[in-house]
């Protein structure tokens, strides 16, 4: 019974140290909620400064409509990557396991368009690492191996798919805008355009604001509920491990 009550006591503390990791994340979807609350839709053609949110549509840039290379779809904006791996130069611990052979984006960027006009989004946006919500931006991957080996679009040169070794792979990556999508953005403006807030949350998701702060709502009361779940359990198994020690001793 000594070691059953020792684990219960381990355990308690592990679902106590738990509930606090669930509060301290809670925390942050909270500051993210009152943020989203706080800071009203503009319009996009006078969007002033700072902090900013839009609710409106995909447009084209100032370099007009896009066409994708890999997908072949009417884009806003489009991103393509091309690596191969693994890498021919000399790894060191640190450093990337592949090589970069392609790296280009459409020129000068997207809008968001709505009633009154359009606001220049920056792409950088679409690399905000915590987004929770749908995204707007959709993903085409191919993979192409000698052992299986993939059509490639003109945008790869022949010469470098005929150069890849038995041990190698090259995996295309086509990150593009579609036009027309309806969006809530949240973020600041710098230097005319729409980019990602520097510190807080940002949003630029297919969700309506209404149901992305829907759903942040519905994180922060799954949270509260884990937060005191753990914390109650903790301490009741903490406390029975101990009190049954305290009698043994």
């Amino acid at each position: 019974m000594m070691a059953v009550a020792t684990v219960a006591f381990c355990v308690g503390g592990l679902l106590v140290g738990g509930s606090g990791i669930f509060f301290l994340l809670n925390l942050g979807d909270l500051r993210a909620l009152r943020t989203m609350r706080r800071v009203a839709v503009v319009p996009a053609a006078n969007p002033g400064g700072g902090r900013v949110a839009f609710e409106g549509r995909t447009e084209y840039g100032p370099a007009g409509r896009q066409f994708a290379p890999v997908s072949g779809q009417d884009s806003a904006w489009f991103h393509v990557r091309l690596i191969r791996e693994p890498t021919r130069q000399f790894a060191t611990g640190d450093g990337p396991d592949y090589d970069v052979l392609l790296d280009f984006s459409s020129p000068d960027g997207f809008a968001l368009a709505d009633h009154s006009g359009r606001a220049p989004v920056d792409p950088a946006i679409l690399g905000y690492p915590f987004f929770t919500e749908p995204r707007v931006h959709v993903e085409t991957t191919v993979v192409h191996r000698k052992s299986a080996p993939r059509t490639l679009p003109p945008v790869v040169l022949r010469e470098i798919v005929d150069d890849v070794r038995k041990n190698e792979r090259l995996t295309l990556t086509e990150t593009r805008v579609p036009r027309g999508v309806a969006v809530y953005a949240l973020g600041r403006m710098s230097g005319g355009k729409l980019t990602k807030s520097r510190t807080g949350v940002t949003v630029f998701s297919t969700d309506s604001r209404e149901r992305v702060i829907a759903a942040r709502q519905a994180d922060i009361s799954l949270g509260i509920r884990l937060t005191l779940g753990s914390a109650v359990t903790g301490l009741v198994l903490a406390g029975a491990g101990v009190g049954y020690l305290t009698m043994l001793a």
